[in-house]
């Protein structure tokens, strides 16, 4: 299928595909958007709901279809497609991040099922160094059982392996926008660069609407719930990674049990408890370098940019600590915490759930946590 940019219906919504990459403010510009969609939809601007998990959902499905296959004509992004040309206000936002490692034949096949509406591509991007140390302690909140040092050595030595390609799948800008402007026209794939850390997050938030022709002034801004985690908790999530997956545990229940309860409720806040990640002086280097490579070449692809290329180009070192260095009585130590919090609010939930047991409940969450307590008391003790 080549690019048709004659062919759009102009009675048709605009269908704004925000595709990714991770790690480069999705989740921020996601739930302002999902938070403030009758504001958007005021301005003409359909953000499909009522949650964005259909958008997931609509990803996931497009990630599975094999070379031939179509979306299934019930299922998750055809209906979601349905509903953005049923539209009549003047655009549809799409995001998902997934959508940035799309085969081209599942662009393809996306692209057909919104057809003729016009369709215009937004990718938002960081630099590479700050990109791989937030991709990597994403990739351990979320059932990835490789080490730190596994995904290091790869990236650095283009190994090939899982690590190093399941990171460029992700984080490869040219080759994401190649993909997409095979079917896409130039003028209708808009790179959004994040500016450097320390930067207002609403510098991201107006050049995302200035893409979407929205005002988002008066959108009220959400609690994030997908904070980075420290150089201990990434490590203690790995860990905990190859035991759920040694034990078979199912992504549904994993999602639940560990990436949701531990990862994001409980490691998440300690964030500023902990060292950042940091990155050896040989990967700083190669970053860098192949970030010039990076930036030279998406000068070269005529896509819209809204932003700076500077900012894609990686500032000052990642200061932090590098996970290898976690020693085993680190990781005891805030796996004994997260165990007492898990105790905690275990009982509490049996609790709220049997009235009529409260009090001996009250009494069994107050042992436990001494129990757990002490635990950490000899932990420390024997450090």
């Amino acid at each position: 299928m080549a690019s048709h940019p004659g062919r759009a219906d102009d009675r048709l919504p605009t269908i704004y595909l925000h595709i990714g990459t991770p790690k480069s403010g999705t989740t921020y510009l996601q739930s302002r958007f999902a938070e403030n969609h009758e504001r958007a939809a005021a301005q003409g601007l359909l953000w499909p709901g009522p949650s964005w998990g259909r958008h997931v959902a609509a990803a996931r499905e497009l990630r599975k279809l094999a070379p031939g296959e179509k979306p299934a004509r019930r299922g998750p992004w055809s209906r979601l497609a349905e509903d953005a040309l049923a539209w009549d206000g003047r655009a549809v936002l799409i995001s998902m991040e997934w959508l940035s490692s799309l085969q081209p034949h599942q662009v393809e096949a996306a692209l057909e099922s919104l057809e003729p509406a016009r369709v215009e591509v937004i990718c938002t991007a960081r630099d590479l160094l700050r990109s791989f140390v937030a991709q990597g302690q994403e990739m351990a909140k979320n059932y990835r059982t490789w080490p730190w040092s596994q995904l290091a050595d790869e990236v650095l030595e283009d190994t090939g392996g899982p690590a190093h390609q399941t990171f460029w799948r992700q984080q490869d800008l040219p080759q994401i926008l190649g993909t997409w402007l095979k079917f896409v026209p130039g003028d209708r794939v808009h790179l959004v660069t994040v500016p450097p850390a320390g930067a207002d997050p609403e510098v991201l938030w107006h050049r995302f609407c200035e893409v979407l022709g929205v005002d988002g002034s008066g959108f009220s801004v959400p609690k994030s719930d997908n904070a980075s985690l420290g150089v201990v908790s990434t490590t203690l999530m790995q860990r905990l990674n190859t035991v759920a997956s040694a034990r078979g545990l199912d992504h549904p229940v994993y999602k639940r049990a560990v990436h949701k309860a531990i990862g994001v409720d409980i490691l998440g806040p300690r964030r500023r408890q902990e060292e950042p990640i940091g990155v050896s002086e040989e990967l700083d280097h190669f970053l860098r370098e192949r970030s010039d490579r990076m930036v030279a070449e998406l000068q070269g692809l005529g896509v819209e940019l809204h932003g700076d290329w500077a900012d894609l180009v990686p500032g000052p070192p990642a200061k932090g600590r590098r996970p290898e260095t976690v020693t085993d009585s680190e990781l005891l130590e805030v796996a004994m915490e997260a165990l007492v919090t898990l105790a905690v609010r275990h009982t509490d939930e049996v609790e709220r759930a049997r009235p009529e047991k409260r009090v001996g409940v009250a009494e069994q969450r107050r042992r436990a946590v001494r129990a757990a307590r002490r635990v950490i008391a000899r932990a420390r003790r024997h450090r």
